[in-house]
């Protein structure tokens, strides 16, 4: 979190930084903000933006219509009033952009390579900055300022030479951070006053984006929150949400054998499972490959995951890394886990 540190301070840490890819779905992080926005044109608007990590955040512009814009693990989706559709790369390069106050306060653990320090072109002249590789192509420089606690913006370059300059101002304090809450965003074409009336980096319930953005009617997307939930639940240690989000009768492959399980013995299995074993985080460790139907009725989603948390009874630490295909079928309209085959590395 970017308090008193310095950028100094911040080349120092990123080399020990782990830039391999993974995502963890019991992360209680919550960066919320609305703002006020008037534009160089004459025009105005309001936002909201929620970001709980560089592949979970969501960006919702309030007017007539209402849009909202997500990225969601490997996907990103658009809703236009009450019509949702999935989206595209830009769509996800456009939601994780506008979550200026992540930037700030975690930006080597948003980018896609090794931080540098650089010299670039920001506010009329060249200026020292830390640059990488913006997650969903292009780069991204955090911009020294005078005081180097309060760095002066951000400098995006993306992909067809669009270049987006974000200065900070109005700073105040934000639980232990300081952050600001005026931004001026310069794309080139149009400059835009973002006066934030709320900013908040509150830990949350790693479920809170799922209320906050509602599901869209998007059955891939379901298959994923579904995939995200079933893992959020070890570390809310939660069993009756495991045994809902599957079906009354479940099929398993494991260590050779070929079985057929309930959702009550489910519950049973992970109530005596969560008094064993304490999970704190549970981490896609690549983006997980959905396949459905032509009917979108059966599918399956594979994934590649990581599970940490200690055990209750000693205290020590555990780790474990799995790979798995898990089945799910739509029943009265919802999908819900119905079988899966899985393997645990040694």
């Amino acid at each position: 979190m970017w308090k008193t540190s310095s950028i100094t301070f911040l080349l120092l840490s990123v080399f020990h930084s782990n830039l391999s890819w993974s995502s963890d779905a019991c992360s209680t992080q919550a960066i919320t903000a609305a703002a006020d926005v008037t534009v160089s044109d004459g025009s105005s608007f309001q936002i909201e933006t929620s970001f709980q990590s560089r592949d979970v955040s969501a960006i919702r512009h309030i007017r007539d219509p209402q849009q909202l814009i997500v990225v969601e693990g490997p996907h990103s989706w658009t809703q236009l009033g009450d019509t949702a559709s999935i989206g595209t790369d830009f769509h996800k390069l456009f939601a994780l952009g506008h979550q200026f106050h992540a930037f700030l306060l975690q930006f080597e653990e948003l980018l896609g390579s090794v931080p540098r320090r650089e010299d670039v072109y920001f506010d009329g002249e060249s200026r020292q900055a830390i640059g990488g590789d913006y997650p969903y192509g292009g780069r991204v420089y955090l911009i020294e300022g005078g005081d180097a606690k309060r760095p002066m913006g951000l400098l995006f370059e993306f992909p067809e030479d669009t270049v987006i300059s974000v200065r900070f101002d109005d700073w105040r304090d934000v639980a232990d951070a300081q952050l600001p809450f005026h931004l001026q965003i310069d794309d080139g074409q149009r400059v835009f006053d973002y006066h934030y009336s709320d900013i908040s980096i509150t830990p949350k319930s790693p479920l809170w984006f799922l209320d906050v953005i509602p599901s869209p009617g998007i059955d891939v997307v379901q298959v994923y929150r579904l995939h995200r939930k079933l893992l959020a639940a070890h570390c809310l240690g939660d069993a009756g949400m495991i045994a809902n989000l599957s079906a009354p009768e479940i099929i398993t492959a494991s260590r050779g054998k070929l079985e057929q399980t309930t959702s009550d013995a489910m519950r049973e299995r992970f109530t005596a499972l969560f008094q064993s074993l304490d999970y704190t985080e549970y981490h896609d460790l690549v983006a997980p490959e959905i396949e459905l139907a032509e009917d979108a009725t059966l599918g399956w989603i594979g994934a590649n995951v990581e599970a940490r948390g200690t055990v209750i009874e000693t205290g020590t630490s555990f780790s474990s890394q799995w790979a798995w295909i898990m089945m799910v079928r739509k029943i009265d309209d919802v999908w819900l886990h119905v079988g899966n085959a899985s393997n645990r590395a040694d």
